[in-house]
């Protein structure tokens, strides 16, 4: 209940956001938007109220793997879709040069790939995954950095602010170093020899699988997601940036077609 009342006050003020800025910049309102963030929070409430949480909290390392996700990458692009982009430009034109200097350095693709994956590595040590597990303010704490950094991760290609995002062969490029920047938390956790995590060493089994299969399948669920998701990600630049020339082009022939008409 506690979770329900802060995600329905969460998406209330962005409501209320989403409002004042489409009043002061007079832009059309689209119900599109608000439908992605409210989709957004109840994904968080899915992951984080449901048996997922539970299960994966307490028997199976790969159910908490799918919860993880969950928070990275459905809910972050849900989130940044649902901000159209007067709205981002018209607060963050509101929140001063602190937070228009917060913003520049957090859109940067190298801050963003090495905070999230800072982030992640970390909560993947078993020292801090285990206490994550046996404490419910460290897992919140958990949750609540891992969807806030993916958010950030996910800037240099879904940024509602469209001139703020890299050139195309940049995004691309960006995907490749997501891609080979986990490898290293998929290695650790795949390949080790021994269960990482105590918690699941001595938890009772939910299926025929062992402790240690459990990881394995862990770590394949997070590596596949990851590659599956930068792939469609990766497409989708491909297309984007393959529209943007076609667009161009047709421009050109116009203009070149007009000029010709006046110079006949």
């Amino acid at each position: 209940w506690v979770l329900l009342l802060i995600l329905v006050f969460v998406g209330a003020v962005y409501f209320r956001w989403l409002k004042e800025a489409q009043q002061n910049t007079s832009s059309p309102f689209h119900w599109k938007y608000p439908l992605r963030f409210g989709l957004a929070m109840l994904c968080i409430y899915i992951a984080a109220a449901s048996p997922i949480d539970s299960i994966g909290e307490t028997y199976l390392f790969s159910m908490h793997m799918v919860q993880h996700n969950i928070f990275m990458y459905p809910v972050p692009w849900l989130i940044l879709t649902a901000i159209p982009g007067w709205m981002a430009e018209y607060w963050l034109n509101k929140s001063g040069p602190a937070g228009q200097v917060t913003y520049r350095v957090f859109k940067h693709p190298v801050t963003a790939c090495l905070l999230f994956n800072l982030i992640f590595t970390l909560w993947h040590i078993p020292f801090l995954y285990d206490w994550a597990l046996k404490d419910r303010m460290v897992h919140n704490l958990e949750h609540f950095t891992m969807i806030t950094t993916s958010v950030i991760l996910w800037l240099p290609t879904w940024n509602p602010i469209h001139k703020d995002r890299p050139v195309y062969p940049l995004q691309m490029l960006y995907l490749i170093a997501l891609a080979i920047a986990q490898l290293p938390v998929f290695a650790y956790v795949t390949f080790s020899k021994n269960v990482l995590y105590p918690t699941y060493a001595y938890a009772p089994r939910l299926t025929s699988l062992s402790a240690h299969a459990d990881q394995q399948l862990g770590g394949v669920i997070m590596k596949i997601t990851a590659m599956v998701v930068l792939f469609i990600a990766f497409i989708g630049v491909c297309m984007a940036w393959y529209q943007t020339q076609v667009e161009a082009d047709r421009i050109r022939d116009e203009n070149a077609l007009k000029a010709a008409k006046a110079a006949s």
